[in-house]
């Protein structure tokens, strides 16, 4: 879990709202894309990134590295082909998330090397203003990381929770659905005790650590 301060805050809360913006705006696109216009009548795409944040968990975004934004309202009904359709929607955006923080760790880590180069002669703000960009693009890859593999979990309001109850049977869908508060309340358990963070945390760490030492 994150050290709490307010240095490593301040770097937590902006990097957790991008991270979990760029998440569900890319949903909001590949259903629209898709024929969808459910994210639309939601508001979802009126180029306003507030829309695409819920407090709860944002905050647990904030605490813990990874978390959940505005579950983006979608009707598969509209996909050409559903099974396809919900593959790609709730897919793309742990891809993206994925795709991003390694970019992001990649980025850290040349600029790590070159910036004392390019900084030899600056003045001392220069070098402080390098060492937070440089702390907050490794905060933002290993939030952007995690929140891809956190919606692995087949949870409500995680990603893979739609995947895994579309592949089901009515009936197994149904009983899904009617666990869905039980499910929720064993993750926020498992989560509290660490359980969570000791898979995920490993992996993002491992992830970042190779990208930006490439």
């Amino acid at each position: 879990m994150f050290n709490f301060s307010l240095n490593t805050l301040m770097l937590q809360i902006p990097a957790a709202f991008l991270a979990l913006v760029l998440h569900e705006m890319v949903k909001a696109h590949c259903s629209t894309r898709q024929g969808d216009p459910t994210p639309k009548k939601s508001g979802l795409m009126s180029g306003n990134p507030l829309k695409y944040l819920e407090p709860i968990g944002f905050i647990v975004t904030v605490i813990f590295g990874f978390g959940w934004g505005r579950p983006t309202p979608t009707s598969p009904v509209y996909y050409k082909d559903r099974q396809k359709g919900i593959l790609i929607t709730y897919i793309t955006p742990s891809l993206v998330n994925l795709f991003v923080g390694l970019l992001v760790a990649l980025c850290a880590g040349v600029f790590h090397v070159t910036a004392p180069q390019l900084l030899l002669s600056a003045p001392a703000a220069a070098h402080i203003i390098t060492v937070w960009l440089h702390l907050f693009l490794i905060v933002f890859a290993r939030i952007s990381i995690g929140i891809a593999i956190f919606n692995i979990i087949p949870v409500h309001p995680l990603d893979a929770s739609k995947i895994l109850q579309a592949s089901l049977s009515p009936n197994a869908a149904i009983k899904m659905t009617q666990n869905e508060k039980l499910l929720q309340l064993a993750l926020i358990m498992l989560m509290l005790i660490g359980v969570i963070n000791s898979i995920i945390d490993p992996i993002t760490n491992l992830l970042v650590n190779v990208a930006w030492s490439l």
